[in-house]
């Protein structure tokens, strides 16, 4: 008797368990970000800060700040400042935006 009762209370657990389950929905994920992500850096306004905060050295950020204003980001590889290898790592994450004529 004593045994019948114990299946009986480990049937009547298990079944409760897969019915809780049942009920239990999954949460919709979401995608994860980056913390470190690079941000945009205009070379025409940034200060030297962020400018090395996306990885360019100190003296070629002090460089790019010099010779402003930049028509593109293009030209920090033809004024010789960074290496084609460099422009490649770099240059999603610059921009050479125009001052406004007013």
């Amino acid at each position: 008797m004593l045994r019948r009762n114990l299946i009986g209370i480990v049937l009547l657990a298990l079944v409760g368990t897969v019915a809780l389950a049942a009920q239990v929905k999954e949460m919709p994920r979401t995608p994860v970000k980056p913390i470190n992500q690079p941000s945009i850096v205009d070379i025409n306004a940034a200060p030297e800060a962020d400018i090395v905060s996306i990885g360019i050295e100190r003296t070629v950020a002090r460089k790019i700040i010099e010779g402003r204003p930049w028509r593109s980001k293009r030209d920090l590889v033809t004024k010789q400042l960074l290496t084609k290898e460099q422009y490649e790592k770099f240059k999603n994450s610059l921009v050479a935006k125009q001052p406004k004529k007013g």
